[in-house]
């Protein structure tokens, strides 16, 4: 047996015809009786190889306990025909890891999983632009869908699975937060690119006065006009991203030292934003040549954020600083 295969199921059963229109109207199994050694139905299903569901019948006195599962495209539309055929739910519809799913019980108590068919995984970069925000929609490696948005709660509008985005999530009371100092440690010689994060009462103060005071008694250090500036953008998506699960905090700089394995020249020069768009291009990456309303170092931030967004959704994704395992407070590479 070089290539073992699956190539049937069988359920134990009280009535042929009985479990053969179960499986019909409820999950639209269709059967072809066949005259094998033993009574029974069978459907054939052809990828590759044949597939057969075969109904048996029951020992008296057997406890029933088979499984079996199908792919569908909806499960909540075959949830809905399942319930109406009389289906017993064991599991109403739910996402799982693999899924979103459902289970039920069939006439001789088999159970019968409808898992909905994975789509393709889209996922979205978000990186402030101009006082405004840079989206980036990625769906495996296309570029499907750009746009440019005033508030963080439009860019959540994206279809998408997770959402990345350029500024902190998981403001600190005291203290520096560690994702920064192993952001800037990571990054070598572009560390300055890395932003500090405020503490949280410095960014809630009401004048930019009144935090500097305030930064300069709890931390002995002042705040930059242009960091009190960026508070508003960073209480935002904090909120949203402590009720969002979807969201996740990455830094452009530090996805693009992962993909490019060494240091890179400065996003502020032509020849740097070649590279990093060529870097983009060797992932796989199909990027539109420019973007209306979107800056090139923008549009190249953005999709790089998605790039990372993407390595998260399948599991790939690397934590700074290393060991932390929570969504929150970590910038992901």
């Amino acid at each position: 047996m070089n290539d073992p295969r699956l190539v049937f199921v069988a359920l134990h059963v009280r009535d042929f015809k009985t479990s053969a229109q179960f499986y019909r109207d409820a999950f639209g199994v269709q059967f072809e009786f066949g005259q094998p050694p033993r009574p029974h139905a069978e459907l054939s299903w052809h990828e590759g190889a044949y597939l057969h569901l075969a109904l048996f019948p029951s020992d008296a006195g057997t406890t029933q306990n088979a499984e079996i599962g199908f792919f569908v495209d909806d499960v909540e539309v075959a949830h809905r025909r399942a319930v109406g055929a009389g289906a017993q739910v064991v599991r109403e519809p739910g996402d799982e890891p693999w899924g979103r799913t459902a289970a039920y019980h069939d006439p001789d108590g088999n159970v019968v999983t409808l898992t909905q068919r994975p789509g393709p995984l889209r996922v979205a970069g978000v990186d402030l632009a101009g006082g405004g925000w840079a989206v980036v929609v990625l769906e495996e490696n296309r570029v499907v869908e750009t746009f440019r948005c005033e508030t963080f709660a439009e860019a959540l509008l994206a279809d998408a699975r997770f959402v990345a985005v350029d500024i902190p999530i998981g403001i600190p009371d005291a203290g520096t937060r560690p994702a920064d100092v192993a952001a800037r440690r990571f990054v070598g010689q572009r560390a300055a690119s890395v932003f500090t994060t405020p503490i949280r009462p410095v960014l809630e103060a009401r004048t930019y006065a009144e935090a500097r005071a305030l930064a300069v008694q709890l931390t002995g250090k002042s705040i930059s006009a242009q960091s009190y500036a960026l508070r508003r953008r960073i209480l935002e998506v904090d909120d949203y991203a402590r009720e969002e699960e979807r969201v996740i905090e990455v830094h452009p700089e530090v996805s693009f030292r992962e993909l490019s394995h060494g240091p890179l020249l400065s996003k502020h020069r032509a020849d740097g934003l070649a590279e990093r768009r060529l870097l983009l291009e060797q992932a796989g990456i199909d990027l539109p040549a420019s973007v209306p309303r979107i800056a090139e170092p923008d549009l190249l931030d953005a999709t790089v954020a998605a790039w990372s967004a993407r390595r998260y959704a399948l599991g790939e994704a690397l934590p700074l600083p290393q060991g932390h395992c929570e969504r929150i407070g970590v910038i992901w590479r």
